[in-house]
């Protein structure tokens, strides 16, 4: 049985396998002055990273979800205050019912 064909297909099949293996994967990039991470996709594209908890891969990243109920306490703090407003300014100081 001649050899060539047998070592051909089994070329073949290693390059074939080795194609399939090396598929182009993200390549992480960390900025340099912000210090935050980035996967760089081989068709160009930027994605930031981001740790388990979810939160971005960044040296100034704070605790999971802190900035969030930071931003949200904040937020509910305001609205309350301007409803507590426009309730004076519509029915004017109620702070002392009437007996």
């Amino acid at each position: 049985m001649p050899r060539a064909p047998l070592i051909l297909c089994f070329v073949l099949a290693v390059a074939g396998a080795g194609s399939a293996v090396a598929l182009d994967e993200p390549v992480v990039w960390r900025d340099d002055e912000s210090g935050c991470a980035y996967f760089l996709t081989p068709s160009g594209g930027i994605t930031p990273r981001l740790r388990r908890d979810g939160t971005p891969d960044c040296p100034n990243a704070r605790e999971p979800g802190s900035a969030l109920v930071d931003n949200a306490v904040r937020g509910l703090g305001r609205g309350l205050d301007n409803l507590r407003r426009e309730m004076d300014n519509h029915f004017g100081d109620r702070s002392d019912p009437p007996r």
